[in-house]
């Protein structure tokens, strides 16, 4: 495992730090300068930064919820204009609708399918703990009694990931996430143990089974990510001709057979919200998905559903080269009316 007594000196070393402040996001860095360079592409280790996820999370996660909040508190606010006293039928109306919005807010989940290091479940977890923080602070100031704990974790974020350490290093980083944010805003932190067991990320591979048949994904309500940049004419020297001609077999009638690997997901989430699975999703992709082939998955997508919000040529940097890329948001139509 160590290849010299100076790897372990260095470990004694960063072992005696104080980790207690790190950002979980470097932990995707560290990740993908931990890998072998040539299986990057094929396992979607593109480090994404805080910041560009958001553009993605806002619309997808945000925005849609908190436009649902905003519904509840109106109704919450009007109870509360009848009640006269504590305890009252109005007063119960309206405590019972805020529970009913943490409710929701407790079984809310987000799928990142190629989820790496997980940073985007980082980002998402922190955003449904800031979102249930503010609806507490929120329903208190109208006059209901806010709820003792904070009830989204790691629970609410799932993923899959076909590199082992990988998704070992995404349910360190999540757990971390939750550790820091739980010490941060002042509630206590469960450590019997510290880092439990984080099923809900996946080991395995996001669009085939061992068998060739089409990998399923769990329901969720957002879905996000940033999936493998991987361009057509690479695929089979990156993957293997086994993978691809099963891959392309499997997927045909959906995907074009000249398609980037990225918009096998871009499909996958598409049918998982026309099947009821899922309500939105937020995806990265190179910006050779606006043309070619990679363009009939857009306009499949664009026939049942609405992209709602889109950055068509962002700046990229991958291993020191300079990409450009796109951010898709879509969903069914009446997301798109509501929130977008």
């Amino acid at each position: 495992l160590f290849r010299s007594l100076s790897d372990l000196v260095t470990l004694r070393a960063a072992a005696h730090m104080d980790w207690r402040a790190i950002d979980p996001s470097i932990f995707g860095t560290l990740f993908e300068r931990g890998l072998n360079p040539k299986k990057r592409s094929q396992l979607g280790a593109h480090y994404t930064d805080p910041a560009t996820i958001m553009k993605l999370v806002e619309p997808v996660i945000i925005r849609p919820l908190m436009a649902e909040w905003a519904t509840h508190r109106d109704s919450i606010r009007k109870l509360l204009d009848k009640s006269k006293k504590q305890g009252d039928k109005a007063y119960k109306d309206a405590n019972a609708e805020f529970h009913q919005f943490l409710e929701r807010l407790k079984n809310y989940r987000v799928l990142d399918a190629a989820c790496g290091s997980g940073n985007f479940l980082y980002v998402a977890l922190k955003t449904l703990k800031d979102i249930e923080r503010r609806v507490n602070t929120e329903a208190e100031q109208l006059g209901l009694q806010r709820q003792i704990g904070i009830e989204c974790g790691p629970g609410n974020v799932l993923g899959i990931e076909l590199d082992p350490y990988a998704a070992e290093l995404a349910r360190v980083t999540v757990w971390i996430g939750e550790i820091q944010w739980m010490l941060q805003n002042g509630y206590p932190v469960s450590d019997r143990p510290i880092l439990k067991p984080l099923d809900n990320i996946e080991n395995r591979d996001a669009l085939l089974n061992a068998d060739g048949t089409e990998a399923q994904w769990p329901k969720t309500d957002a879905i996000i990510g940033n999936p493998p940049f991987l361009g057509d004419k690479m695929m089979r020297g990156d993957l293997g001709d086994v993978y691809v001609t099963t891959l392309r077999k499997c997927y045909e009638g959906r995907v074009p057979g000249g398609a980037d690997l990225v918009t096998y997901w871009f499909d996958k989430a598409c049918k998982q919200i026309l099947a009821g699975n899922a309500v939105g999703t937020g995806l990265v992709s190179t910006n050779s998905i606006r043309g070619g082939a990679n363009r009939k998955v857009l306009d499949n997508i664009v026939a049942d559903l609405t992209i709602f919000d889109a950055w068509s040529d962002e700046p990229w940097v991958n291993e020191g080269a300079a990409v450009r890329v796109s951010l898709v948001c879509f969903g069914s139509g009446e997301l798109a009316a509501r929130y977008a």
